[in-house]
């Protein structure tokens, strides 16, 4: 087998690996954290209940909220009854992108959750050392922050995210509209539009279609019709 070749296929499987792994952690930290499932696994309220002082509640970090937020359109309310709302106020308290951006942060919290997976496998099972590792594995996560900042702020209707906060928007905003972005989105869509219960991979799917949470398009288009004409029924009942 050629030098070539063997370069090419240890690519795609570097390549491969990474985006696996992304997905994988997107999906874990989007289902389990940020939509506060790991509350309701019954070993975690057990800990809860024994060590109440160490083992923190968690709230998703005003996810729950931006769900509330985010009409069917993707577009956020306005109306006065939201506004006047605790959940409006504490996305008020928290950024201008309200939970939507990947903020530096963030993108430090991610990269560290990965670490102990992606130095195991890069270094013993490719055979690669540490600085070829790292040099790999950050501008992956770069990457990844680069698009999920290009796409998610915008699609509902928020501002660019600067560098000054997190990896900027501008970088890859000429995919907007894009087939590449268009596949994005609409995945996103289907998870607002059935109410957070699939497609939690935003920036990388894959592991939805792997667990069998993913929903396609057609599934909820007709899921936002039924609802519209539920709503629409509802106003000419209360007329």
């Amino acid at each position: 087998m050629s030098t070539e070749l063997v370069q090419v296929g240890e690519a795609a499987a570097a390549a491969a690996s990474m985006y696996f792994m992304m997905s994988y952690n997107e999906y874990i930290t989007h289902r389990y954290y940020q939509h506060d499932e790991v509350q309701k696994l019954q070993t975690y309220k057990d800990l809860r209940q024994q060590y109440p002082d160490t083992v923190p509640q968690l709230d998703g970090g005003g996810h729950v909220e931006h769900h509330a937020e985010t009409l069917d359109d993707m577009l956020l309310r306005t109306d006065d009854r939201w506004l006047a709302s605790q959940a409006c106020a504490r996305l008020d308290a928290k950024d201008p992108w309200r939970g939507t951006a990947f903020s530096w942060e963030v993108t430090a919290m991610m990269t560290a959750q990965m670490a102990p997976q992606v130095y195991p496998w890069y270094m013993l099972a490719m055979g690669w050392n540490f600085t070829d590792t790292t040099l790999f594995f950050l501008p992956a996560m770069l990457l990844h922050a680069l698009i999920w900042n290009a796409l998610h702020p915008n699609m509902h209707g928020l501002d660019d995210v600067p560098a000054s906060v997190g990896a900027p928007s501008w970088v890859l905003s000429g995919l907007r509209g894009s087939a590449y972005f268009d596949w994005l989105y609409d995945n996103h869509a289907g998870h607002h539009v059935s109410g957070g219960k699939t497609n939690y991979n935003v920036a990388c799917p894959l592991f939805d279609h792997i667990v069998g949470t993913f929903q396609t398009k057609e599934s909820w288009e007709d899921l936002k019709a039924n609802k519209a004409a539920v709503k629409a029924q509802k106003v000419v009942i209360e007329a």
